[in-house]
């Protein structure tokens, strides 16, 4: 299954999918996985610069400065303004959390325990 069927399928689709966008200034985040389930169901997201979610966003995720108002504000006006650049947000959220499946994550942590075996 990948996190995209998973999430999009047991919570309500319009818990994300009927938000304009997913705001999560979060300051620590040890993965991210609201990002993903919103990203899965086409709504762009805002998330802070910190911990793992630009890891986890992407290069072409929207990342603020989590204690930066002015910052955050204009993130949200810049979806607002450019329905251009919102529909790229979409479609990037879209292709960006098809590359993490539960197969995939469990996949490299047995490889991982595998190193940590030789």
């Amino acid at each position: 299954y990948s996190l995209s069927r998973i999430h999009c399928e047991y919570r309500p689709p319009a818990l994300y999918g009927g938000a304009f966008a997913f705001l999560y200034p979060s300051l620590r985040e040890s993965f991210g996985i609201p990002m993903l389930e919103a990203m899965a169901c086409g709504t762009p997201i805002i998330a802070g610069n910190t911990s793992a979610m630009p890891e986890i966003a992407g290069e072409g995720a929207l990342l603020v400065n989590p204690f930066n108002t002015k910052d955050i504000t204009e993130k949200i006006l810049q979806l607002e303004n450019d329905e251009t650049f919102y529909q790229q947000q979409v479609e990037y959220g879209l292709k960006r959390s098809q590359q993490y499946s539960w197969r995939s994550t469990a996949k490299s942590l047995l490889d991982i325990y595998k190193e940590f075996a030789k």
